[in-house]
């Protein structure tokens, strides 16, 4: 083996190991991305199946002021932020403006902790109203 063969030898392995040095840094990143997205994952799933809500009582003009009012408890474990919990009526995503609620008759709470109680009031007469949690979870009320 002379000495042409043996250079061209060392300079590529040099090459492969500064490929393997550009290379290793790009994939750890790519690997670690991936095991976060993998466990942000996970965690929603978790909070998912953590979360749950029931439709205690629901009626329009109860109390004799034209409202419709639905009482909605968090059966889950989930603590449930007020402000990303969503309603629909009729099949109309509602601005918060249109309506009000009240987390266990306190009007300025902003998370629903688990056995409270959301109060939602609307001046409309619905047909039909639906409540989304922030995880997605929903409860429907026909009338």
């Amino acid at each position: 083996m002379g000495f042409s063969t043996s250079g061209a030898t060392a300079i590529i392995v040099v090459g492969v190991l500064v490929a393997a040095g550009i290379a290793y840094p790009v994939f750890q990143t790519a690997h670690e991305n991936r095991s976060t997205a993998i466990d942000d994952r996970d965690d929603r799933r978790l909070e998912m199946r953590n979360t749950a809500i029931q439709i205690d009582s629901q009626g329009y003009n109860q109390s004799g002021n034209e409202e419709f009012i639905m009482h909605v408890n968090n059966t889950g474990s989930t603590t449930l932020s007020v402000a990303e919990t969503d309603l629909l009526i009729d099949g109309d995503y509602q601005s918060r403006s249109t309506y009000e609620t009240s987390v266990d008759g306190v009007a300025d709470r902003e998370l629903w902790q688990p056995g409270e109680t959301l109060n939602v009031t609307v001046s409309t007469d619905p047909n039909r109203v639906k409540l989304v949690t922030e995880h997605g979870i929903a409860e429907t009320v026909v009338r």
